[in-house]
């Protein structure tokens, strides 16, 4: 691992910025609650990327990023927890029907309000791994 630590680094980078771009396209295409899943998604990767970063190993087949955080010891300020937490949710409720009611997103104000808190935490989170923007 140690010779590709760059390389997974980049990898996991590249998917996340591909990911937060790819929630601005479900934004503008009024897929609401998929702009939300791939908002997580975006913070999945970065957050994996950091972890490679830090621990020098591959990242754990964990989705949730509260833990991952905890397991870099990440302290984001009280609003970005806290819609860390509520982002979080999207990642199994878009993916399993059940779920999908309880959390549906129906407007744009609301998921354009998820994409860019997404993007703030994305931003705080390159900050802290002194990531290239």
């Amino acid at each position: 691992m140690q010779k590709n630590v760059e390389k997974t680094i980049k990898f996991w980078l590249d998917k996340a910025k591909e990911d937060l771009t790819s929630a601005k396209v479900m934004l503008e295409a009024h897929r609401y609650t998929w702009c939300a899943f791939i908002c997580q998604q975006a913070l999945e990767k970065c957050l994996k990327a950091g972890y490679v970063k830090v621990k020098k190993q591959i990242p754990p087949y964990i989705h949730k990023l509260e833990r991952l955080c905890q397991l870099l010891e990440l302290e984001p300020p009280k609003n970005l927890l806290e819609n860390i937490i509520k982002i979080d949710k999207y990642y199994i409720a878009t993916r399993y029907p059940a779920y999908k009611k309880a959390v549906n997103i129906s407007t744009y104000k609301k998921a354009e309000e998820i994409y860019l808190q997404t993007k703030e935490i994305y931003n705080w989170l390159l900050k802290q791994f002194k990531f290239p923007k």
